[in-house]
């Protein structure tokens, strides 16, 4: 028997109902996900330090830990280098902390820089989460202002070094004091949403552009209220201090960003581009060669002499 006339547009409607009830569902599901995906990017940290300056068998070190803006306390070693030497300050980056930057202090300690590393998060830390470099660039200014106060220490001329959100952090605390003389950044970028997207993909591959709609949006909600330094709008203030960008080839979007950044950066400025980003240097070689880099450009640009 054929269905009635009526029944057909009340079967259209409960399929109808059904498909909005669905699809509801899965926005909430990717949603969900996209919230945990969020967090999951925001609160991963590196808290395991597998050396430490005496792992080196250095003995010209101190502790040095200082307090952020908010109350907050963080770890660090100050590597003394030549008295009244400038300080080169080198700035973890995502998912990173002090002592995996150990090996390239040691390096610049040995040609007679003070060197401090320091740590963005930590037990003393207040803050749980990164906005992946707002929060590290004010953090960043406050380590300028204890290690510039200690003796030995050149309290006028000072070398920051940084990786990814590192390399935001002092990029953004550069425009800002004027102290820093020379400047190398490790897959920097403009906006910490370029951070975040590429830490997304490194996580799922490629999702789609309405997932990453929606997770950037997340992203935006959980950091509401973190103001953004305008890093590039601010890039005239560096105009005379020598600026080294590294760009790492093996992650597109962070390559990409370093290299965007570079073309706008004023003179004097270089750009480099590598194989790896600076966590992935598995060979001897590279880093050989990575850190002769570093430190020839901060030997060129930061002389050690005293004011």
């Amino acid at each position: 028997m054929a269905a009635s006339p009526a029944a057909a547009p009340a079967s259209v409607g409960r399929l109808a109902k059904s498909a909005l009830v669905l699809a509801g569902v899965l926005v909430l599901v990717l949603v969900a996900f996209g919230g945990y995906l969020t967090l999951r990017i925001l609160t991963k940290k590196n808290d395991v330090e597998n050396v430490s300056p005496s792992s080196y068998l250095l003995s010209t070190f101190q502790k040095l830990d200082f307090t952020d803006s908010h109350g907050g306390q963080h770890e660090g070693w100050l590597l003394y280098g030549l008295r009244g030497a400038p300080v080169v300050i080198l700035c973890p980056g995502y998912d990173s902390n002090r002592s995996e930057l150990l090996w390239l202090g040691t390096v610049l300690q040995q040609n007679h820089f003070n060197v401090y590393l320091f740590n963005y998060t930590g037990p003393k830390a207040k803050e749980s989460f990164s906005n992946l470099g707002i929060r590290e660039a004010s953090d960043t200014l406050a380590a300028i202002q204890e290690v510039t106060k200690q003796v030995g220490v050149n309290p006028h001329r000072v070398g920051l070094y940084g990786v990814t959100t590192g390399a935001y952090a002092a990029l953004a605390a550069a425009e800002q004091d004027k102290r820093v003389s020379a400047l190398v950044m490790d897959a920097p970028y403009e906006r910490p949403s370029q951070m975040f997207l590429a830490e997304l993909d490194q996580l799922l591959g490629s999702p789609g552009p309405v997932f990453r709609f929606l997770t950037l949006a997340e992203f935006h909600l959980f950091t509401l209220g973190a103001k953004a330094p305008p890093v590039v709008q601010n890039l005239s203030r560096l105009r005379g201090r020598p600026e080294f960008f590294i760009a790492p080839d093996d992650i597109a979007q962070l390559a990409d960003a370093t290299e965007a950044l570079y073309k706008k950066a004023p003179e004097p400025k270089r750009l480099l581009v590598v194989d790896h980003l600076t966590g992935t240097l598995v060979s001897d070689p590279e880093k050989k060669e990575y850190e002769s880099q570093v430190l020839n450009f901060f030997l060129q640009h930061l002389p050690l002499r005293a004011d």
